[in-house]
């Protein structure tokens, strides 16, 4: 309390202070003022939090907290042209305080007092004046710097996020507010002759719409929505719906934003940043509140009184009188003239595609109604056989097709279902056959309006490939069937168009990784068939020669995306091997075609050469070259075993390379891949076989260069990094299987490398302790020579123990 009293007169009265610090004092004194009220509220419950301050002053501390927020929001609206402002400093430390005490009072399940909710509703409403206030002042300012909303998204919705919490805490007060203001400058815009310019009533919708939707909805991204429980507990004394705040703020919105259906109102009003907001409050609210309607019954059943009674009301709304039909029908007609009248508003038809699409489509309840709306069926029919739609970016393009083909497992019928993805994507798939199929194709392929529409078309497919499901498989499998001849002939026209090479990869690394779970033996072979011509032509072409001859000069990542197709190619090896180490998929006994290893074989002779050190310097590549490389050794090692010299030489180089990475998954990929070389070789020697025997690897020894086996090699090189190196205990476990087979294969050089060691050792303590040390960890006693689980399992307890027993005594230089 003391400390409290002392902090006090740092903040104290907060408007004094504010006036002090902008008239040239020290701001310190506040800011740390304001770090020991989130100190405070940090450890207390926010009952005790509030009634600290009682004992000496005629207010709780929440009114101080909720002053103390009044004065940096005023500062930082102030100084929106500053980056860095004491107020900008205050508001977040104070905006995290009262995020910490409404936090706690959800936890307790006990409302904020009523002096908390009253100081939170006073500061909600200055907060909402003072931000209506300045965007309103900065409808006619040109620079970008007077925009204080544009600065950082991430940044304006986390602040945005925190005024919602405080605006929930006094929520029958606070949605009123917001919906008498939505509606007065709704109002205000038919009133022409009042106002002839709309752009200050315009900004300060917009600002509206952005914190409307943080209030009524969660962000709650990649999860179920779900109402605030703040606003399902609250307005316990409303019965009629149609007089519930949250209710009629909705629909004030909902039917604002239907005038931009009207080609006139929409051309005064409806900028693209303003419909950029509207989009991004119906994407929520839809995803919020257009609730299963199961949900609402299982509501009802519990009561029909108090608080359940308006969670049955907010659970229940949007569907009555058939209203979640019409908002359906509404944002599909909406989410139409935003892809296609605002042509070139990329943020605009990103959030329609990703967002908004997206949420009609992302609950089932939600999809079954909406495919069945003429406005999704226009839609569809613009997206197969229109040209409007070609409009969009390659990127929305994939996105649009993936929303659309996912909302085919919707349709309750089957046939239905695949009649809706055949006529979706038929003419899609139509169009790149008959582009590939022109006579005059060679001469007119590079101009860029064909090279356009053949990107397009592949996005298109690749989103359809995406979303692949159970019940849609085989439709889509035909889709791809349709067009796998026409890629072959596109990667041979294109092959110097590093553009479209790059989309067939993606698309067919897609179409794979959707349909390999599924596919039976005829299936698997017509793929693989595929996949092998693929990289053949791929290879005959030398499509990838460029990559190798300028990786040691790629130093920004502009130039770094001259490697999307090797990445793309490394994906496609890595789906067609992982699928297989499933189990879902076998090589196939139908006669001339070829077997999965085989395809592989191919895929490793045309990537082992382009990949050199300075490329694996690149995080996303040297992931992606890691995971082929692991999945490759572990399913078919004997295939890497044949490679040439030169190939297997690039491989186990590029895997001592990797274990020496900084990326911890990239390492652990390398032991595994070490892992199942060794074990291939060992179990080979067992069987009275060569291995790896004819493969050697050059070393530096002390007497210059030496030849050396692979085991030997790895043997040598994972002591070094156990012993001498900064090696991460968490990967103690996949080093004991790499280093277990090894030991089996090379116990005279172990022994040996260990005599060595210890000869070096000049302590005799250290020296004792050390032999111990590697007895233990190789002792007969509890070690068998095999490669089972349990031996395994032995093993790695005894290098943990070994690594803790070496590190906590022996001084590595």
């Amino acid at each position: 309390m003391h400390i409290l009293s002392a902090v006090i007169l740092w903040i104290e009265p907060p408007n004094v202070i504010a006036e002090s610090i902008r008239n040239g004092g020290s701001e310190s004194e506040f800011i740390d003022g304001c770090h020991v009220l989130l100190s405070v509220a940090s450890l207390t419950s926010s009952s005790l939090f509030d009634n600290l301050l009682k004992s000496i002053r005629q207010y709780g501390t929440i009114n101080l907290l909720s002053a103390l927020t009044s004065e940096a929001v005023k500062s930082v609206l102030d100084n929106q042209n500053e980056e860095e402002t004491w107020g900008s400093d205050a508001l977040d430390i104070l905006l995290e305080t009262w995020n910490v005490i409404l936090g706690e009072a959800c936890a307790d399940k006990s409302p904020m007092s009523a002096d908390g909710a009253l100081a939170a509703s006073n500061l909600f409403k200055i907060i909402v004046e003072s931000h209506l206030k300045a965007a309103a002042d900065s409808a006619f300012e040109d620079s970008d710097d007077a925009e204080y909303f544009h600065v950082s998204v991430s940044k304006r919705d986390e602040q945005l996020a925190l005024y919602a919490l405080i605006a929930r805490a006094a929520a029958d007060t606070t949605i009123p507010f917001l919906e008498q203001l939505f509606s007065e400058r709704f109002a205000r815009l038919s009133q022409r002759d009042v106002e002839n310019d709309p752009t200050r009533t315009l900004e300060e919708l917009y600002w509206l719409l952005l914190i409307t939707s943080h209030v009524l909805t969660d962000s709650g991204e990649g999860e179920t929505l779900l109402i605030p429980e703040a606003l399902q507990a609250g307005f316990t004394n409303v019965v009629e719906v149609a007089q519930h705040p949250v209710v009629t703020l909705s629909w004030s919105i909902i039917n604002f934003s239907r005038q931009c259906l009207d080609p006139g109102i929409r051309g005064r009003y409806f900028s693209p940043r303003l419909m950029e907001a509207v989009i991004w409050f119906l994407a929520r609210w839809v995803a919020t509140y257009l609730v299963p309607l199961d949900v609402s019954r299982e509501i009802d059943s519990v009561g029909r009184h108090g608080s359940q009674h308006s969670r049955k009301l907010l659970n229940s709304f949007a569907w009555d009188n058939n209203q979640g039909e019409l908002v359906l029908d509404f944002v599909v007609l909406m989410s139409m003239v935003a892809l296609t009248t605002y042509q070139g508003e990329i943020e605009l038809q990103t959030l329609t595609c990703q967002k908004l699409l997206a949420s009609v489509v992302r609950r089932k309840h939600t999809c079954a109604y909406v495919v069945q709306l003429d406005s999704w069926r226009d839609l569809t029919r613009a997206f197969a056989s229109g040209r409007s739609l070609f409009s969009l970016s390659g990127r929305l393009q994939r996105s649009l097709a993936e929303t659309l083909a996912c909302a085919a497992s919707c349709i309750k019928d089957p046939e239905a279902s695949v009649q809706y993805l055949r006529d979706l994507m038929g003419p899609v798939a139509g169009c790149l056959v008959e582009n590939a199929s022109r006579s005059d194709l060679k001469s007119v392929a590079h101009q860029p309006d064909v090279i356009y529409m053949v990107c397009c078309l592949l996005e298109r497919l690749r989103g359809a490939a995406r979303a692949t499901q159970p019940r849609t498989q085989k439709v889509l499998f035909e889709m791809g069937h349709t067009v796998m001849n026409s890629l072959l002939t596109l990667l041979e026209v294109y092959k110097n168009q590093s553009e479209v090479i790059y989309m067939i990869l993606k698309f067919v690394v897609d179409f794979i990784d959707g349909q390999a779970v599924f596919l039976d033996g005829k299936e698997t072979s017509v793929l693989m068939s595929f996949c092998l011509r693929l990289l053949q032509i791929y290879s005959s072409h030398n499509i990838g020669k460029v990559m190798l001859s300028l990786s040691s000069t790629l130093r920004s990542e502009s130039q770094s995306e001259k490697y999307k197709d090797l990445r793309a190619l490394l994906r496609l090896l890595t789906n067609i091997c992982s699928k297989d180490l499933v189990g879902f998929l076998s090589d196939s006994n139908i006669e001339g075609s070829p077997d999965i290893a085989e395809v592989i074989y191919v895929g490793l002779d045309i990537v082992t050469p382009l990949i050199s050190l300075d490329l694996l310097k690149y995080p996303k590549l040297s992931r992606d070259y890691f995971v082929l490389m692991s999945h490759l050794l572990e399913v078919y090692p004997e295939k890497v075993a044949h490679l040439n010299r030169d190939a297997f030489g690039r491989i186990t180089g590029s895997l001592e390379f990797g274990l020496r990475n900084q990326d911890g998954d990239v390492v652990e990929r390398c032991l595994t891949a070490v892992n199942a070389l060794a074990s291939y070789h060992f179990k080979e020697r067992l069987g009275g076989r060569g291995g790896l025997g004819s493969q050697v690897m050059e070393s530096e020894g002390s007497n210059g260069k030496l030849q050396e086996s692979i085991s030997s090699h790895f043997l040598r090189l994972l002591l070094q990094l156990l012993l001498f190196e900064d090696f991460r205990m968490e990967l103690a476990g996949s080093a004991a299987d790499a280093l277990l087979p090894l030991l089996f294969c090379e116990q005279e050089l172990y022994q040996r490398l260990v005599h060595e060691l210890l000869e070096k050792e000049q302590n005799p303590t250290v020296k004792s302790r050390l032999a111990l040390a590697f007895h233990n960890l190789t002792s007969s006693n509890n070690l068998s020579s095999t490669l089972d689980r349990p031996n395994r399992q032995k093993f790695r307890k005894n290098l943990r123990v070994f690594l803790g027993e070496v590190s906590g005594f022996m001084q590595i230089k």
